[in-house]
């Protein structure tokens, strides 16, 4: 019986990789025109990319060497790395590869359909109703939500004065979280002022989870990673954060009712509540004039609350290692705050509009270290690139923008921090990618922009910013997000 189940199994076995090296072969032709990185058998290149400290490095050595595009292999499954502008350009501008890879569905469980990870007419539809949620009259009433939170953060940072190194990255992480809990939601979770939430340790833990099922080769199969105490976890973890999404929605829905009838909604301060992106879901109709439904809404302000908050948080974070590492560039920030918004005045948002130096350097840091530094594509019918090279059915497309970004063919000085190049990099359409472009680009980077100008100016006109005693050299790691694997190292020295 038994040696019965071992035959069975090993002939099975067989017959998968027969299936999967017949495949790979297939594909090997049909990819003539790329070059291969050489890998070893079945597992191909994993061990090369199972370190997330080392990820981007051997990407951005592997596209230099084979002057923009490559392909490798992952257990079988192929992937094709790509830098190449014009080659960014076709994907990046294509109205038909528009699928996300399979890495974005280990995000499936908590955000279920929504904008980031759907694709065809469930995404278009999805992009069409939340983008009026991001024009610029919406954006401006939002720059009067920021400012509770970050005299939040303000305080926080008081408290690290003087210190020889501290780790901002997790203070403005919960900074993030808590201005997109309120301009999300319209909800005060008190992000910055608890240290145990629940709600912010499941989202923590989903973050997690995505890092570790993208760089796990077994967790990545889902009927592998089923059985696993990880998974119990996560669906504990979802079933929090819906369950708060849910309360949250059902409130607010109730109270849009109380203010048909002439009931005015205010916060718990009395203070007039300003309009969240959940309002205007909750005020929108679909195609067939019908409110959207809940779960439609839950999908779109998790999918608001995942993709914001980490990414922004890692965004301000490098800004402050480069000021820190850059005086100069930080004093030219002053004063242009100094000369912009004067002395005692609340900001707003026509002067945010008006930091232009301020955004080069965000841009810059951005080029340097884009918070998400690749992203991809999976084809779902064989396509046509260009004079007779196709593309293969069930490719991952991975785009490093951090290799663009550092790319001396692209950017003079790659590794330096010039905030000036940004005063004519308008002629160099796709090789600046931290937003992506095309038709998937990041619906919500004006919003992020403004976030970061706002809180950058605050913290530059309270503390002077520092390199960590000693100075500490960031190890880079790609995970949900570009992250400083020892963490974003600085001092800060009060200004008053």
């Amino acid at each position: 019986m038994f040696l019965s189940v071992s035959h069975t199994f090993l002939a099975v076995l067989v017959l998968l990789l027969s299936v999967c090296y017949r495949r790979s072969r297939n594909i090997k032709e049909k990819l003539w025109w790329v070059p291969l990185i050489p890998g070893y058998p079945i597992l191909g290149n994993a061990l090369e990319f199972a370190d997330s400290t080392k990820i981007l490095e051997r990407m951005n050595h592997y596209v230099l060497k084979y002057q923009g595009y490559c392909y490798f292999t992952l257990l079988f499954r192929p992937l094709m790395l790509i830098s190449d502008a014009k080659f960014c350009e076709w994907l990046l501008s294509s109205t038909t590869i528009l699928t996300k890879s399979k890495d974005y569905q280990s995000l499936y469980n908590w955000l279920e359909g929504g904008m980031l990870i759907s694709s065809g007419p469930e995404w278009r539809k999805a992009r069409k109703i939340v983008t009026p949620a991001f024009h610029f009259a919406i954006l401006e009433q939002f720059v009067e939500v920021f400012e509770k939170p970050t005299a939040i953060l303000v305080d926080c940072l008081r408290k690290q004065l003087d210190k020889d190194a501290v780790n901002v990255h997790p203070l403005i992480a919960n900074y993030t979280l808590d201005i997109i809990c309120q301009t999300a939601m319209g909800v005060d979770l008190k992000v910055q002022e608890e240290s145990q939430n629940d709600y912010v340790a499941a989202v923590d833990a989903m973050c997690k989870t995505v890092v570790e099922r993208a760089f796990n080769p077994l967790k990545s199969f889902d009927i592998i990673y089923r059985l696993s105490p990880d998974y119990y976890r996560e669906m504990r973890n979802v079933k929090l954060l819906h369950s708060v999404s849910n309360t949250v929605i059902q409130k607010r829905r109730k109270e849009m009712e109380s203010e048909k009838n002439n009931v005015e909604s205010v916060n718990e301060d009395g203070t007039k509540r300003k309009m969240a992106f959940l309002d205007l879901l909750l005020k929108s109709r679909d195609e067939h004039g019908q409110p959207l439904s809940q779960d439609f809404i839950r999908r779109e302000v998790d999918t608001f609350m995942f993709a914001g908050h980490d990414t922004t948080a890692s965004a301000i974070s490098f800004v402050l290692f480069c000021l820190a590492n850059h005086p100069d560039v930080q004093n030219q920030v002053l004063n242009e705050i100094k000369e912009v918004r004067g002395e005692g005045q609340k900001i707003t948002y026509k002067e945010l509009q008006e930091m232009k130096y301020l955004e080069m350097v965000i841009k810059e840091s951005m080029r340097l270290y884009p918070s998400v530094p690749f992203y991809s594509r999976q084809t779902t019918e064989e396509v046509l690139y260009e004079d007779g090279k196709v593309i293969p059915q069930g490719i991952t497309l991975i785009i490093s923008a951090y290799a663009i970004h550092r790319n001396p063919h692209v950017y003079e000085q790659p590794e330096k921090f010039i905030p000036s190049r940004f005063f004519d990099l308008e002629s160099k359409p796709f090789t600046y990618l931290p937003f992506s472009a095309g038709p998937r680009n990041c619906i919500g980077q004006k919003f992020a922009m403004l976030l970061m100008k706002f809180a950058l100016i605050n913290m530059l006109s309270n503390f002077e910013i520092l390199p960590s005693n000693p100075p500490c050299e960031m190890v880079l790691s790609a995970e949900s997000v570009l992250k400083a694997h020892n963490g974003v190292n600085i001092r800060l020295k009060s200004r008053t």
